[in-house]
């Protein structure tokens, strides 16, 4: 292993010796486990398309990168009229990189355009509340919601506010390949599968980013990635994999920096299939018969913390009172046996993505073995993230496949998503829990909410639609040089980085 370590290290820096003349003294790069699937925004649900969009388009919401309070953005400010009326106040004089000038036409048009059904948008689901957006004047908008909707101001640090002269005279086909929005850094060039350039907007409105030019590049495989960064290729990745954070941190220019996330990594356990996982029982067996500490433990190398339930502890929505699931694979097999299967009778696959989250390959196939220590027969079925995607969204996955979601900072962003029925990523659903998380969603006292999503976790870790896994530990490679600290909603924003002299 040291010596593929030694003879790939020299082969990385031959190519950053070749490629160096071309590379701006002051730009980062940043290693992506994959390729953005898009440039368009709000079209798809997915952290290595929301990283390089979050540099070109800006939100009207966003959080204070320490507290990850709500704090105005392109909007500077907001008022709740009444349960269903929210009115938010611009700021003036921002140009989008075309010269337009941002308003609330746009922020009318960008919630229209989501909630288009014909646009197909992967957003829609979480701004279809918004019925009408009233333009009061330029600068002021109002939004009519058809139920309470407490979770707007979440949803809107997410919301990246599209040029609507641009959208309409090119279409979205050639704006995803070619997009413009009023963010800090101008799209240069997508040479896909290869990476993403843009350049900093000399006019951007909170000031002129220090960073010249940011880079997206995907790199899949974690080593690679890894190797990278320790031969000062890319200057930031996410997702070191424990066993190589000593290699990261005795790099020459390299080191880890950690920041606790509220991301949950899960196995989805389909029940929109015909067959055992149909079965409570079975679900809950799944859960005693994986060893979730010996995993963090040998797999992430001590990186990550138990789940019990569906939100990390790091969710101020969190029930503390829910215990993980143990292990105990006797009671695994009685509950296999009272759903009237026999372990040997189950045979399937999960569905797993390869470099996407930390060591998931790795921990997909340890999930297997556990699983089959009991007798059931588990196919592991890699794919590239992509395709991974795609599998969920079409919902043509085995009966089972690995997951992460987050950042998340309440309830309802995860269950919402993740146990309707007719969500994108969904692989669970009940008609009778989906009516319960729709009463929930709309309550707005604080007490009746609390209860409200305390009694749906209790149902979900019964009804065990995962297999409870680990909150994800967020563990960043970064060249020493680069002032830069992650944040806990994970963006990486280049308007936050700057070189040291």
């Amino acid at each position: 292993m040291k010596r593929f370590w030694n003879v790939f290290s020299l082969v990385l820096l031959v190519t950053l010796l070749l490629t160096s003349s071309t590379m701006a003294a002051n730009e980062v790069i940043i290693g992506s486990p994959a390729d953005a699937r898009t440039l368009f925004a709000m079209k798809f649900i997915d952290l290595a398309t929301h990283d390089p969009i979050s540099n070109i388009y800006d939100p009207l919401i966003t959080r204070d990168r320490d507290t990850m309070e709500y704090i105005g953005h392109l909007a500077k400010g907001w008022e709740v009229l009444d349960d269903l009326t929210w009115e938010f106040y611009l700021h003036e004089g921002i140009k989008f990189h075309n010269g337009a000038p941002f308003n609330a036409e746009a922020v009318k048009f960008t919630i229209d355009y989501i909630n288009d059904p014909e646009n197909e948008m992967a957003y829609r689901g979480r701004y279809s509340p918004i019925h009408t957006v009233e333009i009061i004047d330029d600068y002021t908008v109002r939004f009519h919601t058809s139920e309470p909707m407490p979770i707007l101001l979440d949803r809107l640090t997410s919301c990246y506010i599209l040029e609507p002269g641009y959208v309409r005279e090119v279409g979205e086909e050639y704006a995803s390949l070619n997009p413009i929005g009023t963010g800090p850094y101008k799209f240069t060039r997508w040479a896909q599968g290869q990476e993403i350039v843009m350049e900093r907007f000399e006019d951007y409105w909170l000031g002129t980013p220090e960073v010249e030019r940011v880079v997206f590049r995907p790199i899949p495989e974690f080593s690679t990635r890894v190797a990278a960064l320790l031969v000062g290729e890319i200057h930031v990745i996410r997702d070191v994999p424990g066993h190589m954070v000593d290699r990261v941190n005795s790099g020459r220019r390299t080191e880890v920096r950690g920041i606790p996330s509220s991301r949950v990594n899960y196995i989805a356990l389909v029940n929109f299939q015909e067959g055992p996982l149909q079965s409570k029982e079975v679900r809950q067996a799944f859960n005693y018969a994986v060893n979730v500490p010996e995993l963090i433990e040998f797999v992430l190398d001590g990186s990550g913390t138990q789940m019990a339930g569906c939100l990390s502890v790091l969710n101020p929505d969190h029930d503390p009172s829910l215990e993980p699931y143990p292990f105990d694979p006797e009671k695994a097999v009685q509950l296999i046996r009272d759903a009237g299967y026999e372990p040997s009778e189950l045979k399937l696959t999960l569905d797993s993505p390869d470099g996407r989250y930390p060591q998931d390959r790795e921990v997909a196939m340890a999930i297997a073995d556990q699983l089959g220590e009991i007798g059931i027969d588990v196919s592991v079925r890699v794919n590239e993230w992509g395709t991974h995607l795609d599998r969920i969204i079409n919902r043509n996955t085995g009966e089972m496949f690995l997951l992460g979601w987050g950042p998340a900072f309440n309830a309802q962003g995860t269950i919402e998503s993740l146990m309707s029925t007719e969500r994108t990523y969904s692989g669970f659903g009940l008609p009778w829990l989906d009516e319960m998380i729709a009463d929930a969603v709309g309550l707005v006292d604080p007490d009746e909410m609390r209860e409200a999503w305390d009694e749906i976790q209790q149902i979900v870790y019964d009804e065990a639609p995962w297999i409870f896994l680990w909150q994800q530990h967020d563990l960043w490679g970064v060249n020493v040089d680069l002032d830069w600290t992650p944040r806990a909603d994970e963006r990486v924003l280049g308007f936050e980085m700057r070189w040291n002299d």
